[in-house]
């Protein structure tokens, strides 16, 4: 599922385009819903930011121009919009990624958020290590694939277990980090081992996908992350 709420400026935001896409609204109307009641939107929430977003087309294409809303913005956005189902479960999406991200807002006021971000960024360079020196041992087996492809199947590896954004490292909940902590730890510890036995080069991520997926059930992450997706 897309993110319908992130951060820019440090404040929590999404767009029109979010909106009219979650709608199933044309975004011309709702720009012009934006601009017919612009006068509305910043009496009370502030001003009604506007830019181009870059064509997504690989052939190039004239930018969308989008408005940003922050959470009041977005709701008054919302209530301007004739109800249906699609609606209606849009809003529930939209009220509950605001309140996500309140949330990630405090977590990072939060010491024990900040020792333990601090506490994964060193992880990840430790196991960046042990990434390291597996490709070596498989460069020396005679393996062609580049380093960086090491990395990623291990990160991605580990975001897919735990339901993770790559772009969102900074915006995880606490528990996230923990299991990210522990994940990182397996890993290395995977790695560290098979290369000690000379084992085939392949061997540590399959065991590290074996170990994570074992790892899920034990501690329940594939329901929280269920029940999260599902705003519980």
């Amino acid at each position: 599922m897309n993110e319908l709420v992130f951060l820019k400026n440090n404040q929590p935001v999404t767009t029109s385009l979010i909106v009219a896409e979650g709608t199933h609204n044309e975004h011309e109307s709702v720009m012009r819903l934006i601009k017919g009641h612009k006068a509305d939107f910043e009496e009370y929430w502030g001003a009604v930011r506007f830019s181009d977003l870059k064509s997504g087309n690989p052939q190039g294409g004239r930018p969308t121009t989008v408005a940003w809303l922050n959470e009041p913005q977005a709701t008054f956005l919302v209530t301007l919009l004739r109800n249906n189902e699609i609606v209606v479960e849009f809003k529930k999406r939209l009220v509950r990624d605001f309140y996500r991200m309140r949330e990630i807002l405090l977590n990072r006021q939060n010491v024990q958020w900040q020792e333990l971000r601090g506490q994964t960024k060193a992880g990840y360079k430790e196991l960046s290590a042990a990434v390291h020196e597996l490709y070596e041992w498989a460069v020396s087996h005679g393996c062609k694939a580049p380093e960086k492809s090491f990395y990623a199947n291990f990160a991605k590896l580990m975001n897919k277990t735990l339901g993770i954004n790559p772009k969102s490292r900074d915006e995880l909940a606490l528990w996230k980090l923990f299991e990210i902590e522990k994940l990182q730890f397996i890993a290395r510890t995977i790695i560290a081992g098979l290369l000690a036995q000379g084992a085939d080069y392949h061997q540590p991520y399959r065991d590290c996908k074996s170990a994570f997926e074992s790892y899920a059930r034990l501690s329940f992450i594939d329901q929280r992350i269920l029940e999260l997706s599902n705003g519980h």
